[in-house]
């Protein structure tokens, strides 16, 4: 890994490893598999067809791909180019792609032949497909380390989403550090298993390659506990890097086989998320564990990761919580006032970061740029409350607004409720997050599925609120504003907690209460209007493969989402699926297609 922040610190070591191990392979999907040597060469073809298609230092091209290794080519051509490159996720709505193209300009985008017209029609002058571009190798120099790497959209309280852009400087330090403080090499194999629009998964992408190690990517189209398990045997992955949620339940599908499926695994890294000690305790002090969780912390617009704390099983107890830790290296971290002045060490204020991770702001928005940016003394203004300890260790207390993490994605309420206000027959809306869902308080006269279907044409589906309440008054503080404290605190359930009956469909509602951690009662409720995503379901999932003795598909899950009908499908005198249920299956998984990518 180089040690300095050269301008291509970001390709020489790859280049060296595919130069000297060129048959050594460095990319898996699926059942694809591609060496150094052709990845390297293949990434240098499109380099140069994207140089002469006008990619340069200042440019920025979109990425229209999943998870494959045409998106591994496509990273690499880019940052080959010396352009800058900027995820879009295929399955959003067309109104957001096209938003994020406009914002972006993004005027060339490399996917695939079938998403032509989908990009095309979000704005696009020019789609590459990957798997059949051809150039030659390029022949400008590299890029600067001042210049962009890459720009992450994350939720924006104006009701857009905001491009937040990253210099390859940043970048570069970033990667220095997580090679170097996980002294990760060529025997590591690291699994992606988040979304290509997520910041926490740039680094993933890159790491391996220029360590001499391996690149796993779970291309599968859902997130399904036994086949990511199954990638982490198969292939001795040693590191994963996702949202404590999602690790969670590998965690426990683990547990019954004495957590051999993760015995590989070196680390954990985790972010996103506030941590839970007891549900990683058995596993991180049992004899087949042999890995670290690494609690990281850090904002998109400040590169990813600006803090973090190493947890083992000789530290679990040392903190009452799960520190942010303390500082990667050239990366700055202080607790301010209101007035950005310092504070002392034990006193809550907000927590602002300087140094080598600052990005560049956000694309075309210089006003957003500035509030955010306190750009004559360098710093971001995280909006987050921390307080430091006298040990020098970094305790996150909170946000200071209206910003939370569902999952694991940033989201502004605001960009929620106004999609949500932009409804005729919607009056006033207020959105809170509560125990790991958002909840929609709505007044006017309309349903839940008519607000469903009006947000998933304007709202990526992590944002779309599991629970609709109607109302017409709402709690309001002693200065008139809604009190959104009291309405967390209201009841947002209206199931019961009746004692479910021994049938299947009784057993099945047991189940979903006990995994949405909320009494189920209805068995024609529909598992996704309960507040269930497709990482609960991956729970049921498991869970029902154990209660049944059937080998389900997830899909089967899909296509049966109310207790009643999937005891009618587990029944012995079952019928087969039904074309009809199949397409609702296909709908439904489309609709949930982000949680199974928490980013």
């Amino acid at each position: 890994m180089p040690e300095a922040l050269s301008a291509d610190a970001l390709l020489r070591a790859f280049e060296i490893h595919a130069a000297s191990t060129p048959d050594q392979t460095a990319v898996i999907a699926g059942n694809a598999t591609l060496s150094y040597g052709d990845l390297d060469s293949r990434a240098n073809r499109l380099a140069g067809h994207l140089q002469a298609l006008g990619a340069r230092p200042g440019v920025f091209v979109g990425i229209g791909l999943n998870r494959s290794i045409e998106l591994i080519v496509a990273l690499l051509a880019v940052v080959k180019s010396g352009a800058a490159y900027v995820p879009l996720d295929p399955g959003y709505p067309a109104a957001r792609l096209a938003h994020m193209v406009s914002t972006a300009g993004l005027d060339l985008v490399l996917s695939r032949s079938d998403l032509t017209t989908l990009f095309s029609e979000a704005g696009a002058k020019t789609v590459v497909d990957v798997a059949s571009a051809e150039g030659n190798d390029p022949v400008t120099p590299y890029a600067t380390p001042d210049d962009s790497l890459y720009a992450i959209f994350t939720s924006g309280s104006t009701g857009q989403p905001k491009a937040a852009s990253v210099f390859r400087k940043g970048f570069a330090n970033l990667l220095n550090w997580y090679a170097t403080e996980l002294s990760l090499g060529a025997e590591d194999c690291t699994l992606v298993i988040s979304s290509p629009s997520f910041d926490l998964t740039q680094k993933n992408f890159f790491t391996p390659l220029l360590t001499g190690g391996k690149l796993v990517l779970d291309d599968g189209s859902n997130y399904d506990i036994s086949r990511i398990s199954k990638l982490i045997l198969d292939h001795g992955v040693t590191l994963i890097n996702c949202t404590p949620s999602v690790f969670y339940p590998l965690v426990d599908a683990a547990a019954s086989g004495s957590y051999t499926a993760l015995a590989s695994l070196r680390f954990a890294i985790l972010g996103g998320e506030p941590i839970s000690i007891p549900r990683l305790r058995a596993w991180l002090e049992h004899p087949n564990s042999r890995a670290e969780v690494v609690n990281t912390y850090g904002p998109t617009e400040c590169t990813d990761i600006c803090a973090f704390h190493r947890l083992h099983r000789e530290n679990l107890d040392l903190f009452p919580f799960v520190p942010l830790g303390k500082e990667i290296p050239n990366v700055t971290v202080t607790i301010r006032d209101e007035d950005l002045a310092t504070i002392p060490d034990g006193q809550l204020g907000e927590l602002c970061i300087a140094g080598a991770g600052l990005g560049g702001g956000y694309l075309n928005d210089s006003e957003r740029t500035t509030r955010a940016f306190a750009l004559a003394g360098g710093i971001y203004r995280t909006g987050d409350l921390a307080r430091r300890l006298p040990c020098g260790t970094l305790e996150f207390r909170g946000r200071a607004d209206h910003q939370v993490k569902v999952n694991g994605f940033r989201i502004e309420l605001g960009e929620i409720e106004i999609a949500l206000d932009q409804h005729d027959a919607v009056r006033e809306a207020v959105v809170i997050a509560k125990d790991g869902r958002l909840i929609a308080h709505i007044k006017g006269d309309t349903s839940a599925a008519a607000l469903k279907e009006h947000l998933a044409t304007r709202l990526p589906a992590y944002m779309v609120p599991s629970e609709f309440h109607f109302t017409e008054t709402f709690p309001l503080t002693p200065n008139g504003k809604v009190d959104r404290l009291a309405l967390a605190e209201s009841n947002t359930s209206h199931a019961s907690s009746k004692t479910h009956d021994d049938t299947l469909t009784g057993r099945i509602l047991t189940l979903w209460s006990e995994v949405l951690e909320r009494p189920v009662s209805d068995p024609e409720a529909n598992f996704f209007d309960l507040g269930g995503t497709s990482i609960h379901l991956a729970v049921v999932h498991v869970r029902l493969r154990e209660l049944t003795g059937r080998d389900l598909a997830i899909t089967d899950l899909f296509a049966c989402p109310s207790a009643k009908t999937l005891a009618a499908f587990l029944s012995p005198q079952a019928p087969a699926a039904t074309s009809a249920a199949q397409d609702r299956a296909r709908m439904q998984r489309a609709g949930l297609a982000n949680f199974r990518r928490p980013r």
